[in-house]
């Protein structure tokens, strides 16, 4: 009988790698263990590589740790971004790393055409007190640029979203209810 393995690799776009953001990411991963999944983890404040393109023709070869993630997002069926949201946008050294990793010209030498088909994904977007306050008032997603001009547009489908309001503590009802709900998340694999 044929087993599908499930790979799951959990992205961590957090800069400061904070306390509250490696719980979320342990309850998801939790889950996606208990259902025996296979996890990777790639934590982008740790990586070692130039956000903006260089515009040489003299050395085109990606920094080795963007073609470690780029084999280990190739390794997945299923990621999971974790970022902090920061007022109206994230951090420049994240969006550096999903142009330099899932645009065509930057990193993949194979055209235009590169894409991640058959892979899922889910954004968990952890808002500071400021754009969930804005996010409340005004219901734009701050992980739509991420979710449909960088996954869906190289393939990776569907997408799911999740929006967390400032987490003040851990220890708190709103805390708990997500950390047990990205644990049913990874559970599903979803």
């Amino acid at each position: 009988m044929f087993v599908l393995m499930r790979q799951l690799l959990i992205i961590n776009a957090d800069i400061d790698k904070t306390p509250t953001t490696a719980a979320l990411i342990n309850a998801y991963k939790e889950g996606a263990q208990a259902a025996e999944a296979v996890v990777k983890e790639i934590a982008i404040a740790d990586l070692k590589f130039n956000p903006n393109k260089q515009f040489t023709l003299s050395n085109n070869e990606p920094e080795p740790d963007l073609q470690s993630s780029v084999s280990a997002i190739k390794w997945a069926s299923h990621l999971v971004i974790f970022c902090p949201v920061y007022k109206d946008s994230i951090n420049s050294k994240i969006k550096g790393f999903f142009d330099r990793v899932f645009m065509p010209d930057q990193v993949f030498i194979s055209g235009p055409t590169v894409n991640f088909n058959g892979r899922s994904g889910r954004i968990v977007s952890i808002l500071d007190e400021a754009a969930w306050h804005d996010w409340q008032v005004d219901m734009k997603p701050t992980y739509l640029a991420v979710k449909k001009l960088t996954l869906e547009k190289r393939g990776i489908k569907p997408v799911h979203t999740s929006t967390i309001g400032h987490l003040y503590t851990l220890d708190n009802e709103y805390s708990k209810k997500w950390l047990q709900k990205l644990y049913s998340f990874g559970l599903k694999l979803i």
